[in-house]
């Protein structure tokens, strides 16, 4: 067959469906076809994909396209836009060799998963896939610090450098923000956006903390390739609407796999993801690769890659000529975390970088400087050593959270409780770097006691306490009652009830009277926040601290009442109440802290009055607040006393005198007040 004959048919192939209606169009009169050559041209674009194929089918060369673009053009009288063609490389054996070689320099110790990871995206294209469907699932699991995450966006770049696809962009699906099954839009239409964009891979991780609703739908995407949906829904301002309407275009009802490679990235074995997946789902997956911790040889390479950039940093960007003594990379070694891997040294070496540049803007001759350790890191330049301040504010933060503890007045029992949980987790981390097994200890806790007895002081130091030993990532104390958790009408529970918890993530959830969750069997909002609650707690187990507080005998019935609560609460600290002393150490702390001292003849008749009102046993009776409100009181007096007697000298204007506190006339019948 001629080239002339090859593009009559294939003119014939492509236009025999619409021609007389092109006809009909051209041949009515000018003014109809500018009206409808808009509509034209998009009748046209829509054939573009049926255009490449039949160019691939004819084997038609540039020039020849671009003759029948030509001819069409002049034939129609319109103007054909041409999309951007992108041309993709081949995906051969040597192209996924050398992306093995990249990827394996860049994930430095994990060559035998980076070989498994390779070969995982190469298997398409070994045994063929459905552009329509899930091109791949892979499973990549490992301990945190060995560069999973890396290795996926590293691998989204080599897929583009090598031609294989037309973007690097890697969509995570975070699925602890699916936990309700209010939230099934938010869900679809975050898994819409990534099976439809121009991202090759999809990285799914935290699915053990999903609603198993959405898990379900994911495992169908495995499974199937695509997804039914149970509802139909149309695309609204990019936003994907519900509709009831049958005559509606352009209905979605499935979500199609779009020849998405899904990455799911976890910490568990593939066998213990069965119970969240099921048996068909891991049976499925075909690659499942494991990262190792890093060996010692590999963790010589990552510190000599750090230094390295830092010697390169220092010269690019302070033209500053940087030796680095060996003894810096004994200390990086030294101070290495296996469960943090590359984490645990990187912000140190930023820490160094950017002591370097306050040198650099603070001294102008030093163009030339050495970097040594000896139990500090120190820059070494014209016969000056400066110490650089790379002091770990982990350290910094403990040791201030130690002296915050110690200044607490009283509650010595509630500090060597915390002291002795802090060094058992701190003894389960360096057993499980060992590779000894750990005692699993729940960090949840209940504190009893009555109102002002230091409950909330404590839970906040907890929190930063947590932080700071590397068992919470952001240390925050989130403090709420009832109203914030429970809803007001039905459905309404469980979602409040989450985004309270997600705020709290990372941190301490603190609730006070907590006991006031479960009103009875009836109360059917109550125990749908403590259910929500308590799944929370199972989810987040690592990165949520819950601490329930309330009186002593309100919060004993309360657990009583229900014991799959009790069973998550092992640690439960009673604050009991002050004593006299205590009080008046507590009103000295409290008057300095306003830049006030109180008068030593008024130290006795306060200890004194607080010892009588705490012998009453009154859980209203106040503690700390009570403290609080007298030293509030004194200076309020205060301040009228020296307006009357204004010769009052500087030095004692900042001083409560005993009749500030206005004991024995207002507060105090007894008769030690006036001894």
């Amino acid at each position: 067959m001629s080239k002339h004959d090859e593009k009559e048919k294939m003119m014939e192939e492509l236009f025999s469906k619409r021609r007389s209606s092109f006809s009909n169009i051209y041949n009515d009169s000018v003014d109809i076809l500018k009206d409808t050559e808009s509509e034209l041209n998009k009748i046209l674009m829509q054939n573009q994909k049926d255009l490449e194929e039949m160019t691939k089918k004819f084997n038609y060369s540039d020039e020849d396209l671009k003759k029948l673009k030509s001819d069409i053009e002049k034939d129609f009288n319109i103007q054909i836009d041409t999309p951007e063609t992108v041309v993709l490389g081949k995906a051969s054996k040597e192209v996924f060799e050398n992306i093995y070689k990249d990827l394996s320099e860049t994930i430095i110790g994990e060559d035998e998963a980076c070989k498994a990871f390779t070969t995982a995206f190469r298997r398409p294209y070994v045994v063929g896939s459905d552009p329509q469907k899930i091109r791949n699932s892979i499973i990549l699991y490992g301990t945190n610090g060995t560069g999973r995450h890396q290795m996926v966006y590293t691998m989204g770049n080599l897929l583009k450098k090598y031609g294989l696809t037309v973007s690097n962009e890697v969509i995570e699906l975070d699925m602890s923000r699916y936990q309700s099954s209010s939230q099934e839009v938010l869900f679809l239409q975050d898994v819409y956006v990534a099976l439809t964009g121009k991202n090759p891979i999809v990285l799914i991780e935290n699915f053990e903390e999903a609603s198993p609703i959405f898990n379900r739908m994911l495992s169908e995407l495995v499974l199937e390739g695509n997804c039914v949906l149970n509802k139909r829904y149309t695309l609204k301002n990019n936003q994907l609407v519900e509709v009831t309407n049958t005559l509606t275009g352009d209905i979605i009802d499935r979500l199609n796999g779009n020849d998405k490679v899904l990455v799911f990235v976890s910490e568990k074995n593939p066998t213990k993801m069965m119970d969240i997946f099921g048996k068909s789902f891991i049976e499925k997956i075909d690659d499942k690769v494991k990262t190792e911790k890093l060996d010692e040889a590999s963790l010589i390479r990552i510190i000599d890659q750090l230094v390295e950039s830092l010697v390169t940093r220092c010269a690019n960007q302070l033209e500053m000529q940087v030796e680095v003594d060996d003894s810096i990379k004994d200390y990086l070694k030294s101070i290495y975390e296996p469960n943090d891997g590359i984490d645990s040294l990187s912000p140190t070496v930023k820490k160094i970088y950017n002591e370097m540049v306050d040198v650099a803007l603070k001294h102008d001759e030093c163009e030339k400087v050495k970097i040594s350790y000896d139990g500090d890191v120190k820059a070494l330049f014209n016969e000056i050593a400066l110490d650089l301040d790379i002091i770990d504010d982990a350290r910094a933060e403990r040791e201030e959270i130690q002296k915050e503890l110690d200044d607490v007045v009283g509650l010595e029992d509630v500090k060597n409780y915390l002291l002795s949980l802090e060094n058992l987790i701190k003894i389960n981390q360096i057993r499980k770097q060992k590779g000894l097994k750990t005692n699993e200890i729940s960090k949840h806790m209940i504190f009893t006691g009555n109102p002002g007895t230091g409950k909330t002081t404590i839970a906040r130091l907890v929190s930063r306490m947590m932080k700071a030993c590397g068992i919470l990532k952001q240390g925050q104390l989130v403090e709420v009652t009832r109203a914030d958790l429970v809803g007001k009408y039905v459905g309404h529970t469980a979602p409040l009830t989450m985004s309270v918890i997600q705020s709290a993530l990372g941190g301490v959830l603190f609730i006070d009277e907590a006991y006031s969750l479960y009103r009875g069997k009836d109360d059917s909002f109550g125990l749908e926040a403590i259910d929500t609650l308590v799944k929370a707690m199972e989810d987040h187990r690592d990165d949520l601290i819950v601490i329930l507080a309330g009186y002593t005998k309100e919060m004993k019935d309360f657990l009583e009442a229900n014991s799959g609560l009790k069973s998550r609460f092992a640690n439960i600290i009673e604050f009991s109440d002050y004593t006299g002393e205590e009080l008046m150490l507590i009103s000295k702390s409290i008057a300095k802290g306003k830049d006030y001292v109180i008068a030593e003849d008024a130290l006795r008749p306060l200890q004194d009055y607080f010892t009588l009102i705490q012998s009453r046993n009154d859980p209203n009776s106040g503690n700390g607040r009570l403290a609080r409100n007298l030293v509030e009181d004194a200076i309020l007096n205060q301040s009228k006393r020296l307006l009357e007697h204004p010769e009052t000298p500087e030095d004692q204007m900042n001083v409560l005198e005993r009749v500030d506190f206005n004991l024995s006339e207002n507060k105090f019948s007894g008769k030690k007040a006036s001894e």
